[in-house]
């Protein structure tokens, strides 16, 4: 049966025309609309737009995890947190060109050593041997996409970003 089939036609001494078939198709198109948007609405909750599993990344190598939102908002701080284990010095090399795109609100834990070489700035942790948490506190100066390797005593992790304006 089809939708004209289920509309009621009233005759009346009106002259109007009411032309059923745009309203139909108005319907249609609200339909649409309408699920197109719950469909926004989710990923929106899942988090298309900041924080959620769908901007969740985690990325482990041998005896190191990061994990880091690949979806953020300009000026809206994020963290890159790196949990090592076995090691008893960490040296991060982070590329310049990445870090002129955020800027580093703080390192934990503070006690680094910074230099500047070949592109990278560097940052040398001396921890105690077992499991060591680190975190970049980062806030994005610039809205786009953004994708950098940093390495890690020797391995390289791609860290992919999209920061909303």
């Amino acid at each position: 049966m089809q939708a004209r089939d289920t509309i009621e036609r009233v005759d009346h001494s009106l002259e109007l025309e009411e032309k059923l078939d745009h309203q139909i198709k108005g319907w249609k198109v609200q339909r649409i609309c309408g699920v197109l948007l719950l469909i926004l609405i989710v990923f929106t909750a899942l988090g298309l737009f900041g924080s959620g599993i769908l901007s969740e990344r985690e990325v482990k190598k041998n005896n190191m995890v990061v994990q880091y939102e690949r979806f953020l908002r300009y000026e809206n701080e994020t963290t890159i947190g790196w949990l090592v284990r076995g090691q008893d010095r960490i040296n991060f090399l982070i590329p310049q060109q990445y870090l002129n795109k955020f800027k580093v609100e703080k390192i934990v834990p503070d006690n680094y050593e910074t230099i500047l070489a070949d592109g990278y700035i560097g940052y040398t942790f001396k921890v105690s041997t077992g499991e060591t948490a680190i975190r970049f506190y980062l806030t994005p100066k610039k809205a786009g996409t953004m994708v950098d390797v940093w390495k890690v005593n020797g391995q390289s992790f791609e860290i992919a970003h999209f920061i909303y304006p």
